[in-house]
Parts: C-alpha cells; sequence; structure tokens
C-alpha cells in the first residue's frame, strides 16, 4: 500500500530539524476538522439556492412522503452540481410515546424511505442529543446511512468546531434566502479545502491575532491547510513565511487558509487500497426490511400457481396417505386465500364436492417472525460465512429466540444484490399443541428485477394425536407467479363459484370457506365466508382379512369417529368399534396451556386367535394356545427442544389364554396375564427423518409354572423390552411418495408371552401370519414405493427383511423376508377400496408348508 501520509511525516521531520527552537511555540495539536463531514439539510425549495459546484458536500432534503415525485429530480440536481444526495428524516423528542415505540416507529419510516430509494442516496436522522443517543442503543444504525449530531442552524462554525469530536454533524439551512445562499457557498468550499484525512503535521505556524492554528496536510493535494478565527480584513502571520495559496473567509469570523506544498512533496501519489468494509448484521437485516417493503409496493396482487403434496401415516393404510391437489394462491394487500382442485387421495382423483372437509393441522402460530421490525429483541442475529444459492452470492444470517415462546430458530440466506430472500431454514421452537415439531424450507426465486416469490416450499412436522403419532411432509412447489394481473377480481370470483375447495389465511391459522349462494342470477355463488373450524372426522372401515393363523377369513367392519376439541375442551378423542374389536384413545395437546401433553389408549379384543409353539423349527401343535388379549396405557409427553420430546407412560396388558382343541392334555395353560409396565421413550426428528429409543421395564402378576416343566422360569416374572427405531417418508414427485423404516429390538428374559412377534396390525412384516414368530431381538427394514399410475388407480409395492432371534428355530439371527403390494381404487359411492397381498418365503402355513400368503380386502369412507 502506498500511502501519502508517509511522505508527509517524512517531510515533516526534515522541516523540523531545519527550524530548531527558533520558531514560534507551536500550539497544542487538536484533532483536525472536517468540512466534508457536515451534512446540510434543506428544504426542497432551497435546491435552487445552492451553488453549481458543491464538492462533495452531503445535501439532506427534508421531506415528508418517500414517494414523493420530486425526490429522483432532486437528487439528479445534486449529484450533478458534485454533492452527495441524502434524506433527513427528521425525528423530535417525544412527548407521550416510549422511546422504544419511537424506536419501532422510526424503523418502519426508515424501511419505507430505503424502499423508495435504495441505494441512490444516503438516509440521514436528524434528532436532538437525548433522542439520538437513544436510538443508538435501540439499533437505529442499521436502519440510517447517518446519525449525525445536530448544530444550530445555519452555525458553520460550531459545525466544524463539533467534527473534531464526531464523524458526521448536521446543520440545517438557515431559512432566509441570502443568508442560505452565503451559507451553501462557505459548507461547500469548507468541504473542499476541509476534506476526510486531514492530518496535522509539523511546519509553520499561522495566526492571526489571538488565533493560532498549526498545519494539516492536504490528503489529495499535499497542501498544507490552516482554519482560524479571524476578522475580515485582518492580517494573517506566517512563521516562518510560507507561500499562501488563498485566503478563504467563512461566516463566524472562520478563516481557511491554503499554504503550497513543501518542496519535494509533489510526487507523492495518493494510491490507497483497501478492502470495503463488510455489513454488520443488523445493517443486513435492515436493508432487506427495505427489500421486503419495496417488493410489496411493486405486487399489490399475485397469483401463484403450483401443486402441493401431503403425505402422512394413517392407521389401516398400507403406504402413507398421500393427498395432492393444483394448489392457486390468490395474494391482495395481506389476505391470502387458497384454491385447491384436481384433489386426489392415494392418486386417486375425487370429485372437489366429494373431499371430505378434513380438519386442518397447524402449529400454534409464532408470537413473532423473524428478519422483521419488532417492538422488542425477539431474536438474536449473527452474520456467518457467505453462501451462494442457486448461482446468487448470499449473506448467511442466523437467528434464534432471545426468551422464551414461540419462535424460529434456523437461517436465512439474503442476496447480496438486492439483499432479498433466497433461502429460509427454520425450525419451531417453544411449540405447545398436537404439533411436536416442524421444520420448514424455503426456496425463492426472482420472478422480476426487485421481485423475489416463493418457488418451494418444504415442511415436515410430527403429529402427536390421539394414540396415533406420525411424520407429516407438506411439499408446495409454485411453477407461475402473475404479478398484478388485471383480471384478479374476475379470476378469484371463479375460483368461488367453481367447487374447488378454498381456504383463508386468518390470524387464528387457514380456515375453509363457506360459499353462500346469492338471492338472484339463477343461485349463481356470489358470496364466501369463513367456515367454522372443522373439528371431527368419521371413517367406516370394512372388509376381510386372510391370514393362515386364523382358522377362517376374518371379516370386519366398524366406524370410527375422530374428534381434535372433544366437548370445546381442546382434547382430542378417537374411538373405533368393528364387533370384535374396539379401541378408544385421548389426548389433551397442552396441559394448562404448558408444553405437557397427556394421553391415554386401551383396546380389546373379543375373538381369539392361535399362539403356535415351535422347537427346533418344527411345530408343536399339542402346545397351541389361544389368546385375547386387551390392552390400557396412559403417558405424559413433553418436548425437550424443537427436535427431541420425551414421553414417559405406564402399560396395562391383559390376555386371556385358554388351550386350543389340539393342546394336549398335560400341558399346563399359564395363568392369564396381567402385566405391569413403564414406557419411557425419547423421540427426535431432523431432515425428514424421525427416530425414537426407548425402554419398557415390566413386572407380571400371578406368575406360577406352566407348560411342560422346561418353560416356566421365575426369572420371567419381570422382564424388560428396549429399541431404538428411524423412519423417513419422502415426497419425489406428486405421483411417487416411498418411505424407509429401520428397527433394532433386544431385551432381558424374554419368553414366549413377552417376546416380540409380527402381527397383522401392529409390528407388521409382508406376508407372515400374526403371531408366527416370536423373537428375542433381531432388526427389521422396510421399503414401500407408492406410485399413482392413473387418475382411478395407486399402487403400492413393499419389501421388507428381518434378522430375528427367535428361540423356536434356534440361537442365532434368522431372516424373514417377504413382499407385497397394494391397488387403490375408487368405488361408488365415494368409498376408497384398497386390497393388499403379502408373501412370506419363510412362513408356516398350519400343514406345516413353506410360503404363506396375507391378503386383506379393505373399504373406507370418510366423512
Amino acid at each position: 500500500m502506498t500511502n501519502r501520509r508517509l511522505y508527509a511525516q517524512l517531510s515533516a521531520a526534515f522541516v523540523w530539524l531545519w527550524c530548531g527552537q527558533s520558531v514560534v511555540a507551536q500550539p497544542r495539536p487538536l484533532d483536525p476538522p472536517c468540512g466534508a463531514c457536515i451534512n446540510i439539510t434543506i428544504a426542497a425549495g432551497q435546491l435552487l439556492l445552492l451553488p453549481e459546484t458543491l464538492s462533495g458536500l452531503t445535501v439532506l432534503v427534508r421531506i415528508t412522503a418517500p414517494s414523493d415525485p420530486g425526490l429522483p429530480p432532486a437528487f439528479d440536481e445534486i449529484r450533478r452540481r458534485g454533492g452527495r444526495p441524502g434524506l433527513a428524516v427528521v425525528v423530535s423528542e417525544p412527548a407521550v410515546t416510549t422511546l422504544d415505540r419511537l424506536a419501532f416507529d422510526v424503523k418502519q419510516t426508515l424501511t419505507e424511505y430505503r424502499a423508495a430509494v435504495g441505494s441512490s442516496a444516503v438516509i440521514a436522522v436528524v434528532a436532538p442529543a437525548v433522542v439520538r443517543v437513544a436510538l443508538l442503543d435501540r439499533g437505529l444504525a442499521a436502519y440510517a446511512d447517518l446519525l449525525p449530531q445536530l448544530v444550530p442552524a445555519g452555525d458553520l462554525a460550531a459545525a466544524l468546531e463539533s467534527t473534531r469530536h464526531e464523524t458526521e454533524v448536521a446543520v440545517p439551512a438557515p431559512a432566509d434566502v441570502i443568508a442560505a445562499r452565503a451559507f451553501f457557498d462557505a459548507a461547500a468550499r469548507a468541504a473542499a479545502l476541509l476534506p476526510r484525512g486531514l492530518a496535522p503535521v509539523p511546519g509553520p505556524v499561522v495566526s492571526c491575532g489571538t488565533s493560532v492554528s498549526g498545519l494539516m496536510l492536504h490528503p489529495q493535494t499535499q497542501e498544507h491547510v490552516a482554519l482560524l478565527r479571524c476578522r475580515a480584513g485582518d492580517d494573517l502571520r506566517v512563521a516562518p513565511p510560507h507561500q499562501v495559496i488563498e485566503r478563504a473567509d467563512l461566516p463566524g469570523d472562520l478563516v481557511i487558509v491554503r499554504l503550497a506544498a513543501a518542496s519535494g512533496e509533489r510526487f507523492a501519489e495518493d494510491v490507497q487500497v483497501r478492502a470495503g468494509r463488510r455489513l454488520a448484521v443488523e445493517e443486513v437485516i435492515a436493508r432487506h426490511q427495505a427489500a421486503v417493503r419495496r417488493q410489496a409496493a411493486l405486487t399489490a396482487r399475485v397469483i401463484s400457481s403450483g401443486t402441493m403434496t401431503l403425505t402422512f401415516e394413517a392407521p389401516g393404510f398400507p403406504a402413507p396417505l398421500t393427498v395432492s391437489a393444483r394448489t392457486i394462491v390468490y395474494a391482495d394487500h395481506g389476505r391470502t386465500e387458497v384454491e385447491q382442485r384436481d384433489i386426489r387421495i392415494n392418486g386417486v382423483e375425487f370429485q372437489a364436492g366429494g373431499v371430505p372437509r378434513l380438519p386442518i393441522l397447524e402449529p400454534e402460530r409464532v408470537a413473532s417472525l423473524p428478519l422483521v421490525i419488532s417492538l422488542t429483541d425477539q431474536y438474536r442475529y449473527r452474520l456467518e460465512d457467505d453462501d451462494t444459492v442457486n448461482g446468487i452470492r448470499c449473506y448467511v444470517v442466523s437467528f434464534g429466540p432471545a426468551g422464551p415462546g414461540s419462535l424460529f430458530s434456523g437461517r436465512a440466506w439474503i442476496a447480496m444484490e438486492g439483499f432479498s430472500m433466497a433461502r429460509v431454514a427454520a425450525t419451531q421452537t417453544g411449540l405447545r399443541g398436537a404439533i411436536i415439531s416442524s421444520e420448514q424450507v424455503d426456496n425463492f426465486r426472482e420472478v422480476q428485477k426487485g421481485v423475489w416469490l416463493l418457488a418451494q416450499s418444504d415442511i415436515r412436522q410430527i403429529y402427536e394425536g390421539a394414540a396415533h403419532r406420525t411424520p407429516i411432509h407438506r411439499q408446495t412447489t409454485f411453477d407461475d407467479h402473475a404479478l398484478n394481473p388485471s383480471d384478479f377480481e374476475a379470476r378469484r370470483a371463479a375460483a368461488y363459484a367453481s367447487p374447488s375447495v378454498m381456504l383463508r389465511d386468518t390470524p387464528q391459522g387457514y380456515r375453509y370457506l363457506r360459499r353462500q349462494p346469492a338471492t338472484v342470477q339463477g343461485g349463481a355463488v356470489s358470496v364466501v365466508e369463513v367456515a367454522k373450524a372443522a373439528t371431527h372426522v368419521r371413517t367406516l372401515a370394512g372388509g376381510v382379512i386372510i391370514d393362515p393363523n386364523i382358522r377362517r377369513p376374518l371379516p370386519f367392519a366398524g366406524i370410527s369417529y375422530v374428534d381434535f376439541d372433544f366437548f370445546g375442551t381442546g382434547t382430542q378423542f378417537t374411538g373405533f368399534f368393528g364387533g370384535a374389536y374396539a379401541q378408544m384413545a385421548f389426548s389433551v395437546p397442552s396441559i394448562l396451556k404448558s408444553r405437557w401433553q397427556l394421553a391415554g389408549r386401551a383396546f380389546g379384543i373379543a375373538s381369539s386367535y392361535n399362539d403356535r409353539s415351535f422347537r427346533n423349527g418344527r411345530e408343536i401343535y399339542n402346545e397351541a394356545i389361544r389368546q385375547r388379549p386387551a390392552h390400557a396405557s396412559v403417558w405424559v409427553l413433553r418436548p425437550m427442544t424443537s427436535r427431541i420430546s420425551v414421553r414417559v407412560g405406564y402399560d396395562l396388558d391383559y390376555t386371556r389364554l385358554r388351550a386350543a382343541p389340539e393342546t394336549d392334555a398335560a400341558f399346563v395353560v399359564p395363568p392369564d396375564q396381567v402385566v405391569h409396565a413403564a414406557r419411557v421413550t425419547l423421540e427426535g426428528q431432523r431432515a425428514g427423518w424421525t427416530g425414537s429409543l426407548w425402554w419398557n421395564p415390566a413386572r407380571r402378576v400371578g406368575w406360577r409354572p406352566w407348560g411342560g416343566g422346561t418353560d416356566y422360569r421365575p426369572g420371567h416374572a419381570t422382564f424388560q423390552r428396549f429399541g431404538v427405531g428411524v423412519v423417513k417418508s419422502s415426497v419425489l414427485s406428486p405421483r411417487l411418495v416411498t418411505r424407509i423404516e429401520a428397527q433394532w429390538m433386544d431385551g432381558r428374559d424374554l419368553d414366549r408371552f413377552s417376546r416380540y412377534s409380527f402381527g397383522t396390525f401392529d409390528n407388521r412384516l409382508r406376508g407372515y401370519p400374526s403371531a408366527l414368530v416370536r423373537y428375542d431381538r433381531g432388526g427389521v427394514a422396510r421399503g414401500a414405493v407408492a406410485w399413482s399410475a392413473a387418475k382411478v388407480l395407486r399402487l403400492d409395492g413393499f419389501i421388507d427383511a428381518a434378522a430375528v432371534r427367535d428361540p423356536g428355530y434356534g440361537r442365532g439371527l434368522r431372516n424373514y423376508t417377504g413382499l407385497g403390494g397394494a391397488a387403490e381404487v375408487p368405488a361408488p359411492f365415494g368409498l376408497l377400496t384398497a386390497v393388499e397381498w403379502g408373501y412370506g418365503f419363510r412362513g408356516v402355513n398350519t400343514d406345516g408348508s413353506r410360503g404363506t400368503h396375507v391378503v386383506r380386502v379393505s373399504v373406507f369412507k370418510v366423512f
């Protein structure tokens, strides 16, 4: 780096040696003044009074509205005259409002100004000293380019003196025309002669009467300058004598003196290489807020079109349930409405009028969004390393809650050019309610210069309902955005009149719109209103199960009822009754408005099924038992972080055991099983994966000898089960969904009745009958692919593999692989029919043959 101050200091050293002690005593050095640091504020009508040459002087125009059409011409005129244009936002001391509220209002105002002028002009806040300090303490420096110290109107002398202590000062121009013109001329001359970067140097002393000034080095011209008080006409003295180039008399008896550069200094070059200043995180956020405000002014109305795909797991369905729809979003001056058409459930098309109005599951609304102006500091921000998103260089701003409550934690990618949002990834914190975890990644694209709109939204959540926990994956992709379309009203009215499902975003969340028929024009739909929140779902289910462990095909039929606001208490309730099977469950999503949840579940089966016995791979028919289970449990759950929750509960299991027709009379049937157990589970979610780690210690009541004499062990009265599992569902396209799952289960002191088993409804292994395989340790992997082959057909494919240890087949792990398929088609009266088949390669039929088939035919009707 070549710096002129180095040459100046060397020159000054030679001058000092030459002058010795004979020169006049040097005055105490002061910080140099800065004429270029003076910012004059003018009324719009004073523009014509400015001199033709402003010499880089900053001219701040006082206005009342950022949309003033006279601003661009005024800026151009100031720029033409060599000045730096800007806006002066004048803030007075508040009379009633608090300083926090004042800072909030000023931030809003500055954001509007920034949105209007961008980087074409500087923005300055001009305020009394007390208010200025308060605003600086509340983060206003990020929103304004300047917060100068205010000095009395027209007092150039006070302004120059203040620049010795402050970087920037603001001076209002006098109201009088003649005084204003003289003030402008003097300020422009001071800006030229006293630029930024003046450096004190030893040398001749300039004096006038009792006023004495040392010399300062001009960084551009290498000339020496001095500032002192001297009445017009009084003589200046320079000792030792030195050539005076110019004497500039300013108002207030100020004089700026230019002296020729010392011999040999003219060769110095002002070449300095400095890195550009990196913006602080507060400045990045403030400029982003201005970009948002600027975009809002350009996009009063927007129609966005795309597709939405929602996947979740529902009891009774072989693969993730998929709901897809063509989605059109109407955004109009802060009001957002969504039209959903071409709705498909599991790939099967339903007419919009036949789609049930299902409850909308959403996390609670956050108290405050990140990156917006708020009265208090809701978030903490940090600027991370720059990154590139889709070829766009971005600032990366990480954010997290500054206190308790439902807020967001994540990162935002803000484009360096224009400061628009390119991507945001966030996790909601402090959740209360049925949604216990929520992660969201939104990507934006520039649809026109300065306008960035949502291109894709990917949301992954965990729903904790009444006895049912499921991951929810919602992906929305927009392929078209219409900005300010002239036919906006007509297109939205057509959506109102159509059979499409319509929703509106309200402060309470999304709500369905209900159409009201008009009283004229043949009953055409002309009015919509927000309907009451949907709170319950009823489902009719029926079908038949063909299982080798069930003596004959087992028909089933029943009705399910789910209420998301049971008796208006916010409690969720679900019940199912299907002849031989009944189940009920409840969930209190928030106990006393806390993050604790309370839930419970119970079920019972009126019919019995076979519990088969194997030894060394051979079925022992005379040890078969008929069993009929029942279960009840209750637990509490609490999210510990935005991704992790813990569950602690109590289980009660009862199993009625009876001899089968083929059971040997000498075989002692065990007593009915009554088991008390605890269950502790740690659950989490990240990047679409959900996982659980659980432990289940248990104790039997009334445990006594059973079997043939070698089966009973006293230590089996207590036992433990534990395991870990992960699962992920992915939307590869609106027509293709996948699901993968892996589990490992283990235990201590497990016997025939406490081991794990594969069943028809729970812990399924495709193609294997209920209770055929009982194991005390092992791993299971499951994969599923769901493909919407046509408007009326979805095909599912499955492959499951297990490596488990079943003592009935030996001491080592044994492989069990099964595969299957399913087809889902619509049926009359709004029914959805599913036919599922599975084949277990190592399954054993009741006649001892290998290879088992399990078939289930199901029919559902949701209303």
